[in-house]
């Protein structure tokens, strides 16, 4: 049956030969050993050229545009590259051999296991580590295994891409190796050849490069010097540009494609920082030079150049060796005149400028032959051998070191002289500090002698202004009670008026009935005598009555005038508040007899009897009960009979937790929220000139809060109300 398949597949091969153009024969590799391990020669594989990139497996294995070719072209000018190569396992048992290719970016893979089902596999650098097919465990990105049976033929096509950033695949070379083969390789380079010591080196100099690029950036930081970035700098994107393939191993295995694109441009910053730093370090000796700026230009066309080199590639007919040649021409001239600026002008600034020349000469000397030798490579076919080139890339190694670390320690010699530098300005500073320090103290010492005379002389001065204020407060609180004394006793002897007249009318009475009870005794009318005598004796009560409350009003009047406050007595409250009330509302009626308010009170008759000195609390009363009906005899003027108001005040007393409160409220003119935090301060009254000294709620403040340790508070809604809180402990011992 296999037999027959492959005859009728011949068949097929052999029509589609005779369809057109005849294909050329695809030669067969046979492999006859399990350790296989050979590049294949130029006739075993064919290749077909992909333009566009667009073909497809179905396209190329009939497509006779298949042909041989030598290992190098320069005349290739695709990206994308097929070749085909037909291998026969010609042992008896299965063999797993890897396909390599180490051209192409990317690296595709097609063969048929059984007629009409094609294999695919892809690996290659700039594929994502996880999408490159595993064996156990391992993924290559230049190989692919596959397992041949015994003695089975296959065709195999190698698809070979480069992206449009890197040069066309001018190299060709399809390898073989078979698994044991690799394994035993791997084996002899990390063991027998000590490979591991290459990798181990390697790690060694990528950590001392780290080191030293976290060192400059650490220098800058210290000390702002801008050389130290640069280098920094440089010294980051020289560890990307020679160490590319171990860093996109260790840290972007996921983004290869993103990492190497972006390695086109390692080396040109490199260059670009390094050269900056350079120019930083002998700046002194560049920036008088024409030279400088010169080199400004022309590093920014080396940029550009670099690049154009970047899209010379995906742009036909554009010369990209030249263009590479023209860029490293660039940078050895930008070098040179860097150097020979710095050398002519060596005297002025002598320790760095030989430190830079002697650290950049090695390096330059190198770049100088390895152009020569590129340029007559390119143009005159003149090729130097491997062994030499192998020579030259370790002096380049050797010159880069060379030049880091020479460099390296010129800065670290400069950073040590800055750091004397400083330590002696500072120095120099503290010692100009200490100077100014000693001339201030003298100064200061100066000051406080004529500070603390004048000091003396006006504490002297507050003190008798003290004095004096103490002594005019004591006479504003005097005069303030005066005051209050006075205006109750316009209102009193209203209230004195009324007994006086009750005695004296009682009085002429009794002296008409002593007469009459004179008649009738002399009559000898004895039942007269007893009638005149129950009058008198009513008329002597109402009398006495009548004089006990004139007595109680001038003591309370007397009460009121003292200047030193009085022994606490039990009081009742309700009877206090009671005869406050009376008083100030005879007052204001005194003043004005049309003036009618309503009172409402609703007192706690439970109340216990309080020690307190009476006549300062009715002082207190008396004040805000004036200070109420005041405020609504000025609202009742403004804003007329005709509006409907009618003056109230409302006084509740009561007992809650331990303290007793009386309220006081009152639907006058109410406060100014602006100002009702000043009215308990002295002298501060909100009544007109002539009016009110400012001080009765301030001593009534006193009288409540320091006096009987209490409380005194107020809350007002301008034009609608007031109201006072008078708060007072049930304890005798708080008072």
């Amino acid at each position: 049956m296999k037999s027959f398949l492959f005859i009728l597949l011949g068949f097929v091969c052999c029509l589609g030969a005779f369809s057109g153009k005849a294909q050329p024969a695809i030669p067969t590799v046979d492999i006859q050993s399990d350790s296989v391990n050979q590049a294949l020669d130029t006739t075993q594989f064919q290749i077909l050229e992909d333009r566009q990139g667009m073909l497809r497996i179905e396209q190329v294995v009939n497509n006779p545009a298949f042909h041989h070719d030598s290992y190098f072209n320069r005349n290739r000018r695709s990206h994308v590259y097929w070749i085909r190569l037909q291998l026969r396992n010609t042992l008896d048992h299965p063999l797993s051999l890897y396909l390599c290719h180490f051209s192409g970016s990317y690296f595709d893979l097609y063969w048929q296991n059984r007629p009409g089902r094609w294999q695919h596999q892809r690996t290659g650098p700039l594929v994502p580590i996880s999408q490159i097919p595993p064996h156990e465990g391992n993924r290559e990105n230049n190989r692919i295994l596959v397992t041949m049976a015994a003695g089975q033929t296959y065709v195999f096509y190698q698809r070979l891409e480069n992206p449009f950033w890197q040069p066309p695949l001018v190299y060709l070379s399809p390898q073989i190796q078979s698994l044991f083969n690799r394994k035993d390789t791997l084996f002899a380079y990390y063991r027998a050849e000590r490979g591991w010591v290459d990798i181990f080196v390697d790690g060694i100099m990528l950590g001392i490069l780290m080191l030293a690029i976290a060192y400059n950036v650490f220098l800058f930081l210290s000390i702002r010097d801008r050389t130290y970035l640069y280098f920094g700098i440089a010294l980051f994107f020289f560890t990307l540009d020679r160490n590319t393939y171990r860093i996109q191993a260790f840290l972007f295995e996921e983004y290869p494609y993103s990492f190497r694109l972006a390695a086109n441009f390692f080396f040109i910053a490199f260059f670009l920082f390094f050269l900056q730093s350079l120019r930083r370090f002998t700046g002194s000796l560049l920036n008088r030079t024409r030279n400088n700026r010169l080199i400004t230009y022309l590093l920014a066309f080396t940029a550009f150049v670099n690049l154009i080199f970047f899209f010379s590639f995906g742009m036909p007919g554009v010369p990209a060796d030249e263009i590479l040649l023209l860029e490293e021409i660039l940078v050895r001239v930008i070098l040179l005149l860097w150097a020979l600026t710095v050398w002519k002008h060596r005297h002025q600034r002598a320790v760095d400028a030989r430190l830079a020349l002697i650290a950049t000469t090695p390096l330059l000397t190198l770049w100088v032959y390895t152009l020569i030798t590129r340029i007559l490579g390119q143009y005159a076919n003149i090729t130097i051998p491997q062994s030499l080139r192998i020579m030259i890339d370790y002096l380049e190694s050797f010159c880069f070191a060379w030049l880091i670390i020479l460099f390296s320690g010129a800065l670290i010699n400069r950073y040590n002289q800055a750091r004397q530098l400083v330590a002696r300005q500072a120095l120099e500073r503290e010692q100009l500090e200490k100077e100014r320090e000693m001339e201030r103290n003298r100064i200061i010492a100066s000051q406080n002698e004529r500070l603390e005379q004048q000091v003396k002389e006006r504490t002297a001065q507050l003190e008798a202004s003290l004095t004096e204020l103490k002594a005019t407060q004591a006479q504003l609180i005097q005069a303030e009670k005066m005051a209050s004394l006075g205006e109750l006793t316009a209102g009193i002897a209203h209230e004195i008026q009324n007994p006086l007249n009750f005695v004296n009318n009682f009085a002429e009475v009794s002296v008409e009935l002593i007469d009459d009870l004179k008649l009738d005794l002399q009559d000898g009318h004895y039942d007269g005598v007893l009638s005149v005598s129950d009058d008198l004796a009513q008329i002597l009560a109402k009398i006495q009555q009548h004089g006990q409350r004139a007595a109680a009003i001038v003591s309370g009047m007397l009460d009121h005038s003292r200047t030193q406050p009085g022994a606490k007595t039990e009081v009742n409250i309700n009877e206090l508040v009671s005869e406050s009330l009376k008083q100030a509302y005879h007052d204001i009626r005194t003043k004005d007899s049309h003036f009618r308010a309503r009172l409402v009170t609703n007192t706690d008759r439970s109340l216990p009897r309080l020690t307190l000195v009476a006549q300062d609390i009715s002082r207190t009363l008396v004040n805000l009960f004036t200070n109420a009906f005041y405020a609504m005899h000025e609202k009742a003027a403004t804003v007329g009979p005709m509006a409907g108001y009618e003056p109230q005040i409302r006084i509740s007393t009561e007992a809650v937790d331990q303290w007793l409160f009386i309220r006081i409220r009152d639907n006058g003119t109410g406060i100014d929220s602006k100002i009702i935090g000043k009215v308990f301060q002295p002298f501060f009254t909100t009544k007109p000139t002539g009016h009110g000294t400012g001080m009765g709620l301030s001593l009534s403040y006193d009288i409540i809060t320091k006096g009987h340790g209490g409380q005194l508070s107020v809350i007002s809604e301008p034009g609608n109300f007031t109201e006072f809180t008078i708060q007072l402990p049930l304890d005798d011992g708080k008072r």
